[in-house]
């Protein structure tokens, strides 16, 4: 691997992270203190959605492998000449659906990069939008529970002092 794909990989993680960061760590507390867990709830899904849009966007227009999906998709989709790397793409094809749902509440962006279809294809198809709104689901509903809870646990115990 040449430096500039670690470089392009790094940028790419490094921005997914900080996003995610601003987004579920600072902003979603925040919201929800200042506007409860429901509509909090629903400002933070809209401005999730927006983010995530606009990365999924960015992400198609650049065609760069960010986080080397597309080389995990060609060893998945593709014959392979050895036993070892044909034990290697079986366990990328079977372990989709619990890393899709583990990803998911990390990240709806990058859940959908990962269960896209074709190597090289950098373009939402009609299963990548479905895909995508399950996983917004899962992590707007997840951060939602996350942080209505810390809320509630924050707010009880400064009532007991």
């Amino acid at each position: 691997m040449d430096i500039q794909k670690v470089a392009e990989r790094v940028a790419g993680y490094s921005t997914a992270t900080a996003v995610s960061v601003v987004i579920d760590d600072l902003l979603w507390p925040v919201v929800m203190l200042w506007q409860g867990s429901v509509w909090g709830g629903v400002i933070m899904f809209l401005i999730a959605l927006l983010a995530n849009l606009v990365m999924i966007w960015a992400y198609d227009k650049i065609k760069k492998d960010l986080f080397c999906f597309e080389d995990l998709r060609a060893l998945a989709e593709n014959e392979q000449a050895t036993r070892g790397m044909r034990l290697l793409a079986w366990f990328v094809r079977a372990g989709k659906v619990p890393a899709f749902l583990a990803i998911s509440f990390y990240d709806p962006f990058i859940s959908v990069l990962y269960m896209r279809r074709g190597a090289g294809k950098y373009q939402m198809e009609n299963r990548d939008w479905g895909y995508f709104m399950l996983a917004m689901f899962i992590a707007c509903t997840g951060w939602t529970a996350c942080w209505g809870g810390a809320i509630l646990t924050g707010k009880t115990i400064w009532g007991l002092l």
